[in-house]
This record gives structure tokens, C-alpha cells and sequence, in this order.
């Protein structure tokens, strides 16, 4: 499993409960922990359902990405 670290420039206001998801997965992988475990202990711990579909959303998006990777890279 990869370890990538989270880096994101959001321009504009961003939701605060999407700002409080994305600087705990931050710190999350700051202390070497992976996203997708990162996402699947912020996803157990959420508080409403909205956190729950956020996380699940940023999931997804990541899934997307490491899929897209992997076929740039078998090209």
C-alpha cells in the first residue's frame, strides 16, 4: 500500500466539516499512516452522515486516481 501524504490547495471557502476531514487525514498521514487507513479510521469515528458520505466521496476520488496511475504506468 502506498503512503502518499495529503496536499490540497482549495481556492475559495471550503465547508468546514470537509476543512476538519482533510486536515485530520492530513495529520493522519504526517504520522505515516496510510490514506486509505487514514479514511477508513476518520470514516468510523464521523459524527454525522454528511462526514460519512465526505469521507466515502474522498475515497472514491482516491480510488479513481491510484486507477488512473496504474494505467498510465502499464502503458
Amino acid at each position: 500500500m502506498w503512503n502518499i501524504s495529503v496536499n490540497l490547495a482549495v481556492k475559495g471557502k471550503m465547508n468546514s466539516s470537509l476543512k476538519h476531514i482533510v486536515l485530520q487525514l492530513e495529520d493522519l498521514t504526517r504520522q505515516d499512516i496510510s490514506i486509505d487507513v487514514g479514511l477508513d479510521m476518520l470514516e468510523s469515528s464521523a459524527k454525522t452522515l454528511k462526514d460519512v458520505i465526505t469521507i466515502n466521496v474522498m475515497r472514491d476520488s482516491y480510488n479513481e486516481l491510484l486507477m488512473e496511475e496504474r494505467q498510465c504506468q502499464s502503458q
